[in-house]
């Protein structure tokens, strides 16, 4: 893997956002998951398996954002900002 950052700070709010390639395909990954486990329609254990794996792509993105973003997680309000670097 390369040392260069997929996600930046945001400007406004917590989180961060996609910069790159690699960071939009981690983005489409989870949305995709979290829409193929959405549209299933089967029993209750189903439904609990599905919910797991939401809750578990969640998890990895947030742990993969946090590792590759330019800067810490934090809340930011514009031209205040608290996280990352000021440009």
């Amino acid at each position: 893997m390369s040392h260069q950052f997929w996600f930046k700070p945001k400007t406004f709010g917590y989180g961060a956002a996609p910069t790159s390639c690699e960071g939009w395909a981690v983005v489409a990954v989870v949305i995709a998951c979290v829409i193929a486990m959405i549209v299933r329609k089967d029993s209750f254990a189903i439904h609990v398996s599905s919910i797991a794996t939401i809750i578990v792509a969640t998890v990895v993105m947030i742990a993969v954002g946090v590792q590759k973003t330019d800067g810490a997680w934090g809340w930011n309000a514009g031209g205040r900002q608290i996280a990352g670097k000021n440009n």
